[in-house]
Order: C-alpha cells, then sequence, then structure tokens
C-alpha cells in the first residue's frame, strides 16, 4: 500500500519542541511520509520563501501542504494553484490576535484550522470553509509527574506578559510561580510543580496553557471567557475545570482547592480524561486526515 506523504510548511527551529513537530510526529505514527520545508526562523525574525520555491520546483509528490502560521509570513508561492492535486491547509494558529493578516491567505487553501471561534465564525462568514481547531496537548511531551508541588499554583506566562498575572505572582507570597521561555522538557516539569495550573488570558482566547495544564495531570483554573469562545463547550465549571472573575475570585478558588484535595484532584482527573479523549494531537491528525479524505473524495 503505497504511503500518504505531507509537507509542513512553518518556520523550523531544529532544536525546538513546536506545535508542527507535534503534529508531525503523529502524521507518522499514523504511518504517513512528512517533510518540512522552512521558511525562516521565529527566533531571529527573518523569513522568506528560496526553499518554498525550490521545493515547488523539485514538482513534489505531496497529498496535504500543511501551512502553519503566526501571521509574519506570506508569499505568492503559498497558493494551492502551485499543486492542483495536493490538499492545502492553512492554520491560524495565532488567531484571533493575527485575524487580519490571517485572512488574506486564506483564498489561497482549500481549508482554513483556526483556534478561535469567533475567527472561525468570521472566516465562514467571508465566504471561506473554516474549522474551529482549539490547541491540544501533546502528550508525548506534557503528561503528569510524580513529585510534592513546590507552588499553589503555576502560569508560563512569564513576568511582564500578563499584568493580571504579574500581580497574582507578586502578591502570592512566593505560592504562585511564574515562568516562561522554558523547552518542552523543563515546561512539563514546571507546570508539574503547582498544585494546580492557573490561566489568564490575553486576547480572550481559549489559550493552549489550559490543554498543557490538564495533559500534566492538574486542575485548571482559568479567566472566564466570553461565551462567543465556546471554551464552556470543551470544559464544564466545577467538573474538568474552574472559571474565576476577576483577581479576588481567582485568589479565593485557588485558597479554597489548594486545602481541599480531594475536590482539587477530582476536578482534574476529569479534565485529565478528558484531554485524553478529545483533545490531543492524536485527535487534530485525525481531524486533519479526515478534511483530507473528504477533498480527495470529491474530486
Amino acid at each position: 500500500m503505497t504511503q500518504s506523504n505531507i509537507t509542513f510548511v512553518y518556520a523550523y527551529e531544529e532544536e525546538n519542541w513546536s506545535t508542527p513537530m507535534a503534529l508531525a510526529n503523529e502524521f507518522m505514527n499514523q504511518g504517513w511520509n512528512c517533510e518540512v520545508v522552512s521558511i525562516g526562523s521565529n527566533k531571529t525574525g527573518e523569513y522568506h520563501d528560496r526553499n518554498l520555491s525550490k521545493w515547488l520546483e523539485s514538482q513534489p509528490d505531496t497529498d496535504i501542504v500543511l501551512f502553519m502560521d503566526w501571521g509574519r509570513f506570506d508569499s505568492p508561492l503559498l497558493d494551492k494553484v502551485h499543486l492542483p492535486n495536493t490538499f492545502w491547509v492553512q492554520e491560524s494558529g495565532d488567531d484571533p490576535q493575527n485575524f487580519d493578516r490571517n485572512f488574506p491567505k486564506s483564498e489561497r487553501f482549500h481549508i482554513t484550522l483556526s483556534p478561535d471561534a469567533d475567527s472561525t465564525k468570521e472566516y465562514k462568514n467571508r465566504g471561506r470553509d473554516a474549522y474551529w481547531f482549539t490547541h491540544f496537548a501533546d502528550t508525548a511531551v506534557q503528561f503528569p509527574i510524580e513529585g510534592q508541588a513546590e507552588y499553589v499554583a503555576v502560569t508560563s506566562r512569564g513576568i511582564g506578559g500578563s499584568q493580571f498575572l504579574d500581580m497574582l505572582t507578586q502578591h502570592g507570597g512566593g505560592t504562585v510561580g511564574n515562568q516562561n521561555g522554558m523547552e518542552a522538557p523543563e515546561h512539563t516539569e514546571f507546570l508539574n510543580k503547582g498544585l494546580m495550573v492557573v490561566q489568564h488570558s490575553r486576547w480572550g482566547e481559549v489559550t493552549r496553557r489550559i490543554f498543557e495544564g490538564m495533559a500534566c495531570g492538574k486542575m485548571v483554573l482559568c479567566d472566564r471567557l466570553e461565551k462567543s469562545k465556546r471554551l464552556d463547550e470543551l470544559f464544564t465549571d466545577g467538573e474538568d475545570i474552574v472559571y474565576y472573575d476577576d483577581m479576588i475570585d481567582c485568589i479565593t478558588k485557588m485558597n479554597k482547592y489548594s486545602e481541599d484535595d480531594t475536590e482539587r484532584n477530582r476536578i482534574a482527573k476529569n479534565g485529565y480524561d478528558k484531554v485524553l479523549e478529545n483533545h490531543t494531537q492524536k485527535q487534530r491528525v485525525e481531524f486533519i486526515i479526515e478534511k483530507y479524505n473528504e477533498w480527495k473524495n470529491s474530486q
């Protein structure tokens, strides 16, 4: 049986874990051949289409092109017309904050995947074939680690990344850990150092930390988002996640659940089970393959 082929187009950082790498590894686990066409470096902020040009000139035999962008790169070479027998997918992982940059590119792809429900709705309203493709946990690198917690709560935004979390950290008396810039193994170890993971979104969006915290077996304490973000369709308050409304509510619930091991562990276990069942790299890859097969069968 002939193996299927997928090509990832993104800013490839060889030494770092990344969302594209998580999906590529899962595609390979499911029997696909994977290749990467790098468009530069997020570290240096330098992007180019030289590799993309060479790759297209080679007349590649690939079934899917998956472009994973954070609003920084565009090129006329990113267009399904160049490989008309290939399924072109845009994953706009930085919606909603870069929707205005991502939308113009979407007309050149067969489908667009967005982690933001509002952005997905707007793509559709403007005539694009778009799907809500939430963030997920990569269970290959995000998992529970046994050990004594060092903090009541942890967050990985880093000082200066969120005024709300800065205040929570500074007034927490050392009970809140706040650190960023970590590679995947260190990030997982850090999330495991808290009794719970606390999250405050910068753009009012469903963030990656929710899924990562749950995959590490931690109760997630998250700011309550607008209904249109549909987070409450994914997780239920008091069952597999806990929402807070403001700083006082956040601190009150941190104190409550830090003292109630039974209830905190129950919610954490429910969140962990739900993420493993619905929100890992496996389910996201299966969704892309499903859309590819639908497209292929329609040709």
